[in-house]
This record gives C-alpha cells, sequence and structure tokens, in this order.
C-alpha cells in the first residue's frame, strides 16, 4: 500500500475482490464520462494501447482521447482511485503498466508550422511526420535517429539528435506545452505560464503529467549533406582515435554517431560505422571526414545531398532477442585512456555493441541549471552493452557488466532515454544532487500522490 494515497490506492500486487471492483468501476466511470475513448481487454484499441516499445502490460483500461479534455477527466478518475497513469506516445511511452490507466495519445499527431518557425506538435505524433510535414519549409527539430519514435517519450526525456552540436538538445528548442496534470487541470506551460514546470519538463520526463502539445523553435537545415562510412574490424582503436580528432577539429555543422558491432549475424554490418550529417556541401563533409575516408579498414562509403527525414532509420521491429547488459554515460574527454578502454570493452569475448554520439557545441553552451539535463559539459555520449542469451545467468550479467565498467568509468551521469535498467540508483545517476532535489519540489507541486510513475520515477519531496 502506498502511503501516499491511503486506504483507497489500489496496485498490482493487490489481486483482491476490492481492487478489482475499483477497476470495473474505472472503466465504466470512463465509458460513461468519455464515450468510446475508454477500452478494456479484448478490444483493439486496448491490446494496441497496452503495447510499448518496452513490452506489453495489463493495465484496467485503455483512453485514447481526442482532446486535452479527455484526457483530463480520465487522468483525475484514476487518480481519485488510487490508480498509477501511464502514458503511450507515439507507439512509444511509459513502461508496460500492471493495473491502472494508459493514456494512448494515438488521436494527437496534428503537426502544424508557423511562418515564425514554430511548429505545434500533438504529443502522439512520431518524428518521421514531423520530419516530412517540416521538410517543404526547409526546417527541422533536432529530434531522434529514427522515423518511429513518438515525440512526447524523446523529447522530454532530453532529446539527443541529428543537430545536437549545432542546436542542442530537443528540449532546448520547446517553447511551450499544453499539459494535463495529476489533478486533471490542463495548462499551457511556458517560460512565463508555470515557468518552474517548464524547467521540468525539459528533461524530466513523464513525471509531470501528459503532454498532449508541444510547441518548437525550427531552424534552417538546407542544405544537407551526409550519409554512412562502414570499416572492418582490422584496427577499431585507430577509427575511435581518427573519429574523436575529425569531430574535435570539425565545425558544430558537423555532427556524428559512430557505433561499432559485434558479429551477430552473417546478415549484419560488423565493426565501425559511422554515421554523419552537416549542414553544407558533399565536397567539404568529405574534406572534414578526410583523416577517416584514408584509413585502410574503410570498406564503403556512402554521402550524398539529402532532406533531414533521409537522416532517420526505421526502427528495428520489436525488443532484440536477447539480454543487453551495461550502460551508458556522457563522457567529459575522450582521451587515450577513455578510447583505449572503449576498444577493450569491444575486444571481448561477450558480443560488445558500442555507440559514440559527439556532443560539444551548443549542447554544452547551455547553462547546466536552465534545463532538468545538466550534464552539459560533455565530449560524447557513451553507450556499451555487452548482449547475453535471455535466459543468462546472474553469474553471466555480472561477469558481462564487468567487462564494460572499465570503459563506464570515464562517464558521468546517465541519459534515461537509453537506459532501460530503472531504480533509485538510475534516477541518482540521470540527475545531480541539486537537480534532482529540484525535481522532486516541482513533482510535490504537481503530482504529489506520484501518479505518474511508470517511468524513470522522480519522487516527490517528502
Amino acid at each position: 500500500m502506498d502511503e501516499a494515497r491511503g486506504d483507497s490506492a489500489c496496485f498490482a500486487d493487490d489481486v483482491g475482490s476490492r481492487c478489482k471492483t475499483a477497476a470495473m468501476t474505472l472503466l465504466s466511470e470512463l465509458s460513461e464520462r468519455i464515450p468510446g475513448r475508454a477500452h478494456g481487454p479484448g478490444t483493439t484499441e486496448y491490446d494496441a494501447g497496452r503495447t510499448v516499445f518496452a513490452g506489453v502490460g495489463e493495465p484496467d483500461a485503455v483512453v485514447r482521447p481526442r482532446t486535452a479534455e479527455e484526457a483530463a477527466i480520465a487522468v483525475a478518475a484514476a487518480a481519485a482511485g488510487g490508480f498509477p497513469v501511464a502514458v503511450r506516445s507515439g507507439g512509444h511511452g511509459s513502461m508496460p503498466v500492471s493495473g491502472g490507466l494508459v493514456v494512448d495519445l494515438a488521436e494527437f499527431t496534428s503537426i502544424e508550422v508557423g511562418d515564425d518557425g514554430l511548429v505545434t506538435v500533438g504529443g502522439g505524433a512520431r518524428w518521421g511526420d514531423v520530419a516530412a510535414a517540416l521538410a517543404p519549409h526547409g526546417v527541422g527539430i533536432s529530434s531522434g535517429d529514427t522515423r518511429d519514435v513518438g515525440v512526447g517519450g524523446l523529447a522530454l526525456g532530453g532529446g539527443i539528435g541529428w543537430f545536437v552540436r549545432e542546436q542542442g538538445l530537443t528540449v532546448d528548442a520547446l517553447r511551450g506545452a499544453e499539459l494535463v496534470t495529476a489533478t486533471g487541470e490542463v495548462l499551457t506551460v511556458d517560460a512565463e505560464s508555470h515557468p518552474e514546470l517548464f524547467w521540468a519538463l525539459r528533461g524530466g520526463g513523464g513525471n509531470f503529467g501528459v503532454v498532449t502539445k508541444f510547441v518548437f523553435q525550427a531552424f534552417p537545415v538546407d542544405p544537407l549533406v551526409g550519409g554512412q562510412v562502414h570499416f572492418d574490424q582490422s584496427d577499431v582503436p585507430a577509427v575511435l582515435r581518427a573519429w574523436r580528432d575529425v569531430m574535435r577539429a570539425g565545425p558544430e555543422r558537423l555532427n556524428s554517431t559512430l557505433v561499432v558491432m559485434p558479429p551477430f549475424a552473417p546478415e549484419m554490418p560488423v565493426g565501425p560505422q559511422l554515421g554523419v550529417a552537416l549542414r553544407g556541401t558533399e565536397e567539404e563533409l568529405r574534406r572534414l571526414l578526410e583523416p577517416l575516408l584514408s584509413l585502410p579498414s574503410v570498406t564503403t562509403v556512402d554521402l550524398e545531398p539529402m532532406a533531414y527525414g533521409e537522416l532517420l532509420d526505421d526502427a528495428p521491429p520489436g525488443r532484440p532477442p536477447f539480454l543487453l547488459v551495461g550502460g551508458n554515460g556522457f563522457v567529459p574527454e575522450l582521451s587515450d585512456a577513455a578510447l583505449d578502454a572503449v576498444a577493450a570493452a569491444y575486444d571481448r569475448e561477450v558480443p560488445t555493441m558500442i555507440l559514440l554520439r559527439a556532443l560539444g557545441g551548443a549542447f554544452s553552451r547551455v547553462d547546466p541549471e536552465a534545463t532538468a539535463i545538466a550534464h552539459r559539459q560533455a565530449e560524447a555520449l557513451l553507450m556499451v552493452n555487452g548482449a547475453l542469451p535471455a535466459d543468462a545467468t546472474a553469474e553471466q550479467v555480472a561477469a558481462a557488466k564487468a567487462g564494460s565498467d572499465a570503459a563506464m568509468a570515464f562517464t558521468s551521469g546517465v541519459y534515461g532515454n537509453f537506459s532501460v535498467e530503472q531504480g533509485d540508483h538510475v534516477i541518482e545517476a540521470m540527475y545531480p544532487p541539486d537537480t534532482l532535489q529540484r525535481l522532486r519540489r516541482v513533482k510535490s507541486q504537481f503530482d504529489p500522490h506520484n501518479v505518474f510513475r511508470q517511468n524513470h520515477n522522480i519522487a516527490p519531496a517528502g
């Protein structure tokens, strides 16, 4: 029992008749108050709404509202009964929920582009659709890497996108939001209206309510050139060093991610794979990348002019059929020692995936206190994940994690959008102490009973 909710609360581990009755009452109440919008088990809408990228839940009800007011009715009813509320945004969203309510934002997909470069995006839209809507205007928003990822989850968690060095995070482009709170209020949140809540939304995840509408400031993206460069496995350390040196010397208009893939299957590429984008010309891009392009381990080079939307990939279907063990963190300095540790983490018996995302530039110019994303002084984001069988033993998991710890020792903080692990230790790594305490104070004001807890949860201040 959650003491903050009192005796009226129902939770997934309480399967008594009281909670079953309360769940039926919740679905019945919502069906009456917002007809045709509340769905229970056995319906198509329920099955769609209970499924997110992280898995499949068993909520008591799924609501698919058409307006912020309908979402507010649903949230207020769930909160009054002590039910947790999860949010599904663009096919992604909160962690799966067993018991409680899912608010599925599938109807909130509108995208409106203003003459002033302000773009209003529904909380259920996907980044591929946003890119397509912005293309005729020659503008973009620094967003996720795949077309299918939802706007809401990525934006609220920070948003490290293709233009992070030139334009910063997705949250750095956020100018306002329409938010449904735990009490069923619909608020307009921006720098003037509820400024502390606006600060918390930019990196605090889905802890503070349901965002039904975002307002972003877009920026020019033409002309744009980008593509891929692949390398074999013959000299991974040389690729790591050359990539670091290229990014240090290059302009902020140069953005890139270096992924190093282990041998998984014959049809999958193995070795370093560079994804790159530059606002400029192909000639300039090839000149900037020359230290990499001249390495003997280069196998393919595919660079050409493209539209912003072409940078986005299709997401892999479903969750990987193996267990990923490792983590991510912000690297203050890509020293030779740090890169040696990364190379060693890759060169081991456990198949290991490495990701390095270039940061700095506009990302680091934002005051760490300006948003809830406070780990701003970083040269790169690093991910190290060993792949184990889904039924790996605790000993195998511990050994795989130990193999990545030497590389992760060069990082600080955690980027929540890339973290599948949850718990207080993750939250404390995501946010510096002062930032976390400030977030907890905002949480206590707008969600004191922790209704929105199916996420990297920030507990209300006591």
